[in-house]
């Protein structure tokens, strides 16, 4: 595979399993790739909108009711503006998410949490990500789990207050656990680590041997016990 064909085949399929491995062998290539697949899941979250279940009725109904002429018109009048709602929420968020993200003046508390809200949509993930997929990625940022301390359902590379990091989330018998692992960088000061929360989430930053880790769940969920799991489960390389 050359420069041409990666590219080709990464803006195509970013989880093709061979444009995978081929980037593992550039790191240029493996941030191009990162940036495709963060991208695409964020085009998948905001896409992911239900479908009202009585609109097939509704349907039938404008389409019966209204003049042939206006029927186009009429379908467009009424059901464009779930749409639209959905579509200038996911806008607004994305925004606000943007205006904060890359502010060096926002706690890590605070931007975990904004990154938190940004993609609850992940939260609901239930397909698996394997150990050995985790730690393609963990191996990156210096570290490997011995184990999984639960069924991890999210694995991907995101920015946190600009650094490279990788976002995961956990099921737990309290609900899906977030855990960031930051690579060490002037942004997160000793004096940020600790305990956050707000009225939804808590979350707890701790300074580990190559990176920081920040991890946000429920806010009735035992989430420093959460963090020792994740501590003991964690190898760094």
């Amino acid at each position: 595979m050359d420069e041409l064909e990666f590219r080709r085949r990464a803006f195509a399929d970013p989880n093709d399993p061979e444009v995978i491995a081929f980037a593992q062998q550039n790191p240029e290539h493996q941030k191009l790739l990162d940036e495709l697949l963060l991208l695409d899941d964020k085009i998948n979250l905001a896409l992911d909108i239900p479908v009202p279940p009585d609109l097939t009725e509704k349907l039938m109904t404008q389409t019966k009711e209204a003049p042939a002429s206006n029927v186009t018109q009429g379908w467009f009048g009424r059901f464009n503006k779930p749409f639209a709602t959905a579509a200038s929420i996911t806008l607004a968020v994305s925004l606000y998410f943007l205006s904060v993200g890359g502010s060096n003046d926002l706690q890590a508390g605070e931007h975990a949490l904004a990154h938190v809200y940004y993609e609850v949509k992940a939260l609901e993930r239930d397909k698996e990500v394997g150990l050995q997929a985790v730690n393609e990625k963990l191996a990156m940022l210096g570290g490997k789990f011995e184990s999984l301390p639960g069924k991890v359902t999210y694995a991907t590379f995101c920015h946190f207050k600009g650094q490279r990091s990788l976002h995961l989330i956990f099921q737990s018998d309290h609900g899906p656990i977030t855990v960031f692992v930051v690579p060490h960088s002037g942004d997160i000061q000793d004096k940020q680590l600790g305990d956050f929360n707000d009225a939804r989430f808590a979350g707890v930053i701790s300074n580990e041997d190559k990176a920081n880790m920040i991890l946000v769940a429920d806010r009735n969920s035992p989430v420093n016990d959460y963090q020792e799991d994740v501590q003991q489960a964690l190898r760094w390389l």
